[in-house]
């Protein structure tokens, strides 16, 4: 089993190939924790709510102008069934004209292209030369257009109903139905855009509806659309009779030549096999070859069965174990001889316990014992013999039926596909003719049929004035448009969201990086109005001069009060610190990040001064070399410190100095050299260190970043722990994992992560801090603090 990353590493040097140890406790999983966290959605929701807002009211806004400038349209709607075949003027076994024909072409398609036919432009310049809709302002003059979205709409359903529904067939229309007959085109397509067809499911029924600026025009329309479709279906009565008697004919010569050519082919195929219908079976049922192939199988199985037993005693002849065969044992003679034998061999040895081998009686005895050993083994050879024999007889008798099982074998398959072959003819002779006379019968029906007038449309619904306009629905393009916006609104969020790659929250932070969170700090410029994380320079007094003395920063949190947000949470800081390591709390902790300008100067800086409020003496050193700031946040100079103890030029208690804030003491950095790593890594720094820890109750250390300089991995070997310190609204988490890898790569006990400059109005933290807990001032000092 793989060891836990979260081991506690004892004193003393780890071997080289032992796993990568930290001070921290393990991350327990709550197995009672939801698989969806509807909480965390929510907070992204929060966290962006302005965005969806923004998008809903903006596409909310512009639906709503849309709708109320688009002009109101009414819409008639006439019922109609169409049916396939007709039952009166002839006789019930005669069918329809039109159903003949459909069954031609694949009757399935019939009520499809009816719909295209009612939707087809030579219908709908009938209608409008008809209704003379070419001077009718209404409809010519465009005064009231359905609008772009309504059209695209109206005109993608009807694409959907032309070419989705019609299937893997194009749907032909008859002669003239693609004639615009003399109307303008752009007048065939606008009255095709207020129109629409729709065949109800599992029924003859088809509703047509057409929309119109005015009611009583949409109801005239439809009606008329009706009556142009019914007078069109007459016309072509007469031209589809003699169009599926024509088709009939030439279907009849087409299958009376594969009558022909089918029933030549099977009488080829009986010259060829041999085969005499009425004769033999062709269902693969033939009893006679059935019944032999059977026997052979039977007596090949008893065959089998007795080589298998005679196989029993032949090894047992091969490994000597005469005695052991069944001839043997159930020999009366054999055992009878064996019995004596076993007598002889009892008297003889009662004579060999008293007397001598020379002794005349036991010789007798040693006579008679060879001589019926010699017998017995005489009869149990001849047994042997017999076995052999039988043996070789069954297995040839095995070998002979099981060749001849073969040979019927494959002379029954072949008269089974003989027999398959002439039942696929046949089948086919069967099918042809039944086709041509049904096919015949159908040209008689036909003939009768010719002056039958028939009427396959009824009105079941006629279409009347409607009372009020069916578009714009206003509610309801509010409706979607809300949802549509919010859809879009939180989809934007939620994309926002996961191309973030921060660390949003503690949750998230311990599940990234398998590390525990010691601390959440807020960013001061959320508490305090503006941000004091920005470098501070010295500031001038008079005279240009520059001052040795710095006004206390605003980044200390003694600045801030005791009781303040900022206070609680390095108070939290200093807690989760304390309580990191088994066995007592760390004394040398180095706090660094991944990259600069991540708060780790500031966290270094207040850890410390929360520390010293403990009671014990508290050194906070400034090993950032290249980049020292931790003498900006306490206001004090920087001309001497570490660097020149490390360099042998000054003591070590010289450069250590007192600072305001009672029990802490201060190492700045010092001049910059030019090998930072080289100082930080010699001997030197490690006896100032073991020097230290005598001295101070806690050492905290402030060093460069990880990732950029390799400082920060030189001294944690000198530490009991190292805290990094990750910006949580700017830092990418990749790079705190990478820095994590490079300190676990130098075998540095990480304590923890720290979570700095977070807004602490955002919902991501909002359960971090709450505002009721603070009302009494919000973040500012009580009136009976006085600043440090």
């Amino acid at each position: 089993m793989e060891p836990s990353r979260y081991l506690v590493r004892r004193s003393g040097g780890p071997p080289v190939d032992a796993p990568i140890e930290t001070e921290a406790s393990p991350i327990f999983l709550d197995e009672g924790q939801p698989l969806v966290d509807f909480l965390a959605y929510w907070r992204i929701v929060r966290k962006h709510y302005r965005l969806v807002v923004a998008v809903v009211a903006g596409i909310v806004t512009l639906t709503m102008i849309k709708v109320m400038t688009e002009t109101p349209m009414y819409e008639a709607e006439t019922t109609i069934m169409v049916q396939p075949s007709t039952g009166g003027g002839g006789s019930d076994t005669l069918e329809n004209l039109v159903q003949i024909e459909a069954a031609a072409n694949n009757s399935d398609q019939y009520f499809k292209t009816q719909c295209a036919i009612l939707e087809s432009r030579g219908l709908a310049a009938s209608v409008i030369k008809t209704l003379d809709l070419e001077h009718n302002k209404n409809f010519a003059g465009k005064p009231a257009s359905p609008g772009i979205i309504t059209s695209l709409v109206k005109r993608f359903h009807r694409a959907i109903h032309q070419n989705g529904t019609a299937g893997d067939r194009a749907i032909k229309l008859p002669p003239g139905y693609e004639d615009n007959k003399g109307v303008q085109p752009a007048l065939v397509h606008e009255y095709l855009d207020l129109l629409k067809v729709t065949q109800i499911q599992d029924t003859n029924l088809v509703k047509i509806s057409t929309m119109s600026p005015s009611a009583e025009l949409a109801a005239v329309i439809a009606n008329a659309h009706v009556k142009a479709y019914e007078l069109r279906q007459g016309e072509e009565h007469g031209q589809q009779t003699e169009e599926a008697e024509r088709y009939l004919r030439a279907k009849l010569l087409d299958v009376k030549q594969k009558l022909g050519d089918s029933e030549a082919a099977l009488n080829a195929y009986r010259r060829e096999k041999g085969i005499i219908p009425g004769l033999i079976s062709l269902d693969g049922k033939d009893a006679i070859v059935l019944d032999r192939l059977a026997d052979l199988s039977k007596d090949l199985t008893a065959a089998q069965v007795a080589r298998i037993s005679l196989e029993a005693q032949v090894s047992l002849i091969k490994k000597h174990q005469y005695n052991q065969l069944p001839s043997v044992i159930d020999d009366p003679s054999i055992q009878a001889m064996a019995k004596e034998l076993d007598a002889l061999l009892s008297q003889r040895a009662a004579l060999a316990s008293q007397f001598k081998a020379s002794y005349p009686p036991l010789a007798k005895l040693d006579a008679e014992i060879g001589e019926m050993q010699a017998r017995i083994a005489q009869m149990i050879n001849t047994k042997v013999g017999a076995l052999q024999s039988q043996y070789e007889e069954a297995d040839a008798k095995v070998t002979e039926l099981q060749d001849e099982m073969n040979k019927q074998r494959q002379e029954t398959l072949k008269l089974n596909d003989s027999a398959a072959q002439y039942a696929m003819l046949q089948r086919d002779v069967d099918t042809n003719r039944e086709l041509y006379n049904a096919i015949l019968t159908r040209i008689k029906d036909v003939e009768m049929e010719g002056d039958i007038q028939s009427k396959n449309v009824s009105v079941i619904n006629s279409a009347e004035t409607p009372g009020a306009p069916s578009t714009p629905k206003k509610l309801l393009a509010l409706v979607l448009s809300t949802i549509g916006g919010l859809g879009i609104g939180l989809g934007l969020a939620f994309v926002i969201e996961m191309a973030d790659n921060t660390l949003k929250n503690p949750e998230e932070a311990e599940n990234y990086l398998k590390l525990p969170n010691l601390g959440v700090v807020p960013e001061f410029s959320s508490v305090n109005g503006k941000s004091a994380y920005a470098p501070r320079e010295l500031l001038s007094r008079g005279g240009g001069r520059t001052s040795t003395v710095l006004p206390p920063g605003r980044e200390l949190v003694t600045t801030h009060g005791s009781y303040s947000r900022v206070g609680e949470a390095y108070r939290n800081l200093r807690t989760a610190l304390l309580l990191s390591r088994a066995g007592g709390p760390p004394k040398v902790t180095l706090i660094t990040s991944a990259m600069s300008r991540e708060g780790k100067t500031v966290t270094a800086v207040n850890i410390s001064v929360m520390l010293s409020q403990l009671g014990g003496n508290v050194l906070l050193i400034d090993a950032d070399l290249r980049r020292a700031r931790c003498h900006r946040v306490l206001a004090v100079d920087n001309h001497l410190g570490l660097t020149e103890v490390l360099t042998g030029s000054r003591d070590l208690v010289e450069m250590i100095r007192a600072t305001d804030i009672e029990h802490l003491f201060f190492l700045c950095a010092g001049s910059v050299p030019p090998n930072p790593t080289e100082l930080l890594n010699s001997p030197k720094m490690a006896e100032v260190m073991l020097q230290l820890r005598e001295n101070y109750e806690y050492v905290v250390i402030d060093s460069a970043p990880v990732l950029p300089v390799s400082d920060s991995m030189v001294l944690s070997k000198l530490t009991d722990g190292v805290v990094i310190v990750a910006n949580g609204s700017a830092t990418p988490r990749q790079q705190v994992k990478n820095a994590c890898a490079r300190l676990e790569y130098a075998r540095a006990k990480i304590l923890g992560l720290v979570l700095n400059k977070v807004k602490i109005h955002s919902p991501d933290y909002h359960y971090y801090y709450h505002q009721d807990y603070y009302s009494f001032d919000g973040d500012s000092m009580r009136d009976d603090e006085e600043p440090v």
